[in-house]
């Protein structure tokens, strides 16, 4: 599986699932336990929840996910085990309780159908994970556009984007949301006022704002994703949230127990991870490049999605039994994942240990000075893309799940071009026959690119040729039926893009991209 393995795991820890044993995540309601077997991909309801299909104690589809997270939200409410009931029969709700009927049904799309379908019987819902923050739509809420600033896209109460330029921007009163990415490497906004009506910032909302310096956590604020405020090298943060604590330019919750952000521009050489902080958040680090040692206390349960990327000097103690360091790579304690690796690690040749089944994504990000890694023969699962920006490195594969030709890697069907590195991909680069899909990230950061062949791809996933600044002039084929979120973003050399009409492009594709589209019939 690719990736979304990964996305799986994550979701289980966002909804606080311990993984007890390896691949064995257990989560503990008063004493009622519900117990997930990632590698089987299944899922214990325990004995007082009435299961009357096999197939719901499979996690193999999105449906399965949005169903064990809307049990969990019932659980954490308070509904008894034994007022739940998991029907899942074709034409019957998925969830019966004492208050409603519940289809579940997988975000977008399918969601989207069954609304047009709705009687108004029961309750149709759907959740996702995004940046470390769980949304959930129920056919109760209404997404009607509202009026308001052209610089404003806004849904209901939820600020979904910013467009606008302005240097000091004021959320309208009322908006309880922002979403993710919402001011995504917006470098125009120098002050954000949040209003006091906010309850939720979604995660990496303000990722990579180089000018933004100041923005408030109003009292309300009560969920926040994955750090909103990553790679924003001048800012600072005032906190009046009583569900979160700022520390000497460190924000954690208010327990203590999840660490979110560190200030970039605290200029201290090295960090301390207080006692009690059980997880350190993705890009909780990112960009904090004054940083030469971090200690990492025993109380560390959980590290996500590679926290340390960005910081090319940084050395780790490390007193958690949860992680292990070897070389500058991270691994869990099982040595069954690698989790990540330190930006100024010098590794001339890595073989990826039999250990190793999975390799985590971002986990070699920006790792220049990493030259030959060797996929290892037990690794199953990739994430997205683990090796962009990694400009000396060329890859390896002794998996039989990874081929790899000249330094790409492939998905053992040869349709997914999964990672490349500048190193292999060069100036001039032809998509081998029979791949159908780019995978996220493929391209991304291979600088000396100038020229590509998609030849027969049908698919380009988010990012995948983010930062390819010497790319001057792409061809997409008429058989392209997606070009995802960020696709050419940064791209600055690139002048002119033809791209069939039919093909669907999501937001951001030519973010800070100025290439003139040519539309074909």
């Amino acid at each position: 599986m690719i990736c979304k393995d990964m996305k799986y795991t994550a979701l289980y820890w966002a909804l606080r699932f311990f993984e007890v044993e390896e691949n064995v995540h257990v989560k503990n309601y008063n004493g009622y336990k519900v117990k997930i077997d990632a590698e089987a991909q299944t899922v214990g309801y325990g004995d007082k929840i009435k299961v009357l299909s096999d197939s719901l104690h499979y996690l193999k589809r999105h449906k399965d996910f949005v169903i064990l997270e809307c049990v969990d939200r019932l659980l954490s409410a308070g509904v008894q085990p034994v007022d739940i009931l998991l029907d899942g029969r074709q034409g019957h709700p998925d969830i019966i309780t004492k208050e409603h009927h519940i289809n579940c049904e997988q975000w977008g799309e399918d969601y989207e159908n069954a609304l047009k379908n709705f009687n108004g019987d029961g309750l149709i819902y759907t959740s996702r994970l995004v940046s470390g923050l769980l949304e959930c739509h129920t056919s109760e809420m209404l997404f009607n556009k509202v009026e308001g600033s052209e610089d404003f896209e806004i849904y209901n109460d939820e600020l979904v984007f910013y467009h606008g330029k302005e240097k000091v921007v004021k959320i309208p009163e009322g908006i309880k949301t922002i979403a993710a990415s919402a001011f995504w490497n917006n470098v125009f906004i120098e002050e954000v006022i949040l209003p006091e009506s906010l309850v939720q910032l979604g995660g990496d909302c303000f990722y990579c704002c180089y000018n933004l310096k100041k923005v408030n956590i109003p009292a309300k604020v009560s969920l926040m994703g994955n750090n909103p405020f990553a790679g924003c090298p001048k800012l600072e943060i005032s906190n009046f949230s009583p569900c979160f604590k700022l520390v000497g330019g460190v924000l954690y919750s208010a327990d203590g127990g999840n660490l979110i952000h560190y200030t970039i521009a605290n200029t201290a050489g090295q960090f301390n991870i207080p006692q009690g902080v059980i997880c350190i958040g993705k890009h909780s680090f990112f960009m904090c490049d004054n940083l030469k040692k971090i200690v990492i206390p025993s109380s560390v349960e959980r590290m996500e999605n590679n926290p340390f990327s960005g910081c090319t000097k940084l050395t780790v103690e490390n007193h958690s039994a949860a992680y292990h360091f070897e070389s500058g790579v991270i691994y869990n304690k099982w040595r069954s994942n690698i989790i990540g690796c330190l930006n100024g690690s010098t590794i001339e040749k890595l073989v990826v240990p039999d250990s190793v089944t999975a390799i985590n994504r971002n986990s070699f990000w920006n790792c220049k000075g990493v030259k030959n890694i060797i996929i290892g023969r037990n690794v199953t699962r990739i994430g997205y893309n683990p090796f962009a920006w990694c400009d000396n490195l060329l890859l390896e594969s002794i998996s039989p799940d990874f081929p790899c030709e000249n330094g790409i890697i492939y998905d053992k069907d040869f349709t997914h071009m999964l990672c490349a590195t500048n190193r292999a991909v060069g100036k001039s680069f032809r998509v081998k026959d029979g791949v159908t899909h780019i995978n996220r990230g493929v391209f991304s950061g291979c600088t000396d690119l100038k020229d590509i062949d998609l030849n027969g791809v049908i698919y380009i996933d988010k990012s995948a040729f983010t930062n390819c600044t010497a790319l001057q002039y792409v061809f997409i084929p008429d058989g392209v039926t997606y070009i995802g979120e960020w696709v050419f973003a940064h791209c600055t050399s690139l002048k002119r893009i033809s791209i069939p009409r039919k093909t669907f492009i999501d937001k951001n594709a030519f973010n800070e991209c100025n290439a003139e589209i040519e539309w074909r019939d």
